[in-house]
């Protein structure tokens, strides 16, 4: 599969063995991969407070007959503005796990995606001496990533993150944490030498 592969400021195309991925896209893991990784980030605080949580006066709000209104208790009824939520939201945990191998299979497929749509670079040499945003907002607009990248890289490296800190949609993830969401969640990804044998590793442990 023809990819491109970046090295010292000159982008090339290369033949890509993409066979370690798998020979399909397998659409239904995946959206189970990202509605597990969002639903992993919902912080579930919603509250709302029924009749019997609310604390207002017990006495009616106005006389039960000659009004001509229907009768209200107090200003907790339901009807009221202010008043209780009848079966509202409570707090919950929304979290739940794939098993390791179908989260290791959404990986492979959401790269074998990207490699197909031409989503993916090679870098060969990627490396920052020093942090500097310009350096890396010349690199992505030259690759055309500037609207949304994904760079993927061995190990942490600090003045890759803070060139790329104030970059809109410009993300740096370690090869070891990055998952099918990540891969998903941005258009465009740049992978190091490095960084892509990290991947090939974590996805044969399956």
């Amino acid at each position: 599969m023809e990819t491109s592969v970046w090295s010292d400021g000159q982008v090339q195309t290369e033949d890509f063995d993409t066979e370690f991925l798998g020979d399909r896209v397998k659409v239904r893991l995946l959206r189970h991969a990202v509605r597990m990784y969002q639903s992993n980030l919902r912080a579930g605080t919603h509250k709302t407070k029924s009749r019997g949580e609310l604390h207002y006066r017990k006495a009616p709000l106005f006389k039960q007959k000659g009004t001509g209104r229907a009768r209200v208790r107090h200003q907790a009824a339901t009807q009221c503005r202010h008043g209780g939520i009848p079966h509202g939201p409570k707090p919950r945990d929304y979290s739940y796990h794939m098993p390791k191998k179908a989260r290791l299979e959404a990986l492979r497929s959401a790269l074998l995606s990207k490699f197909r749509d031409g989503e993916v670079t090679l870098a060969r040499s990627f490396s920052f001496p020093e942090p500097k945003t310009s350096r890396l907002a010349g690199i992505l607009d030259d690759l055309g990533y500037a609207k949304s990248c994904l760079i993927i890289v061995a190990e942490r490296d600090d003045n890759l993150l803070l060139s790329a800190r104030n970059l809109r949609r410009v993300d740096v993830i370690p090869a070891d944490d990055v998952n099918a969401f990540h891969l998903l969640h941005y258009r465009n990804v740049i992978i190091t030498d490095d960084a892509l044998a990290s991947l090939r590793k974590r996805t044969d442990e399956s």
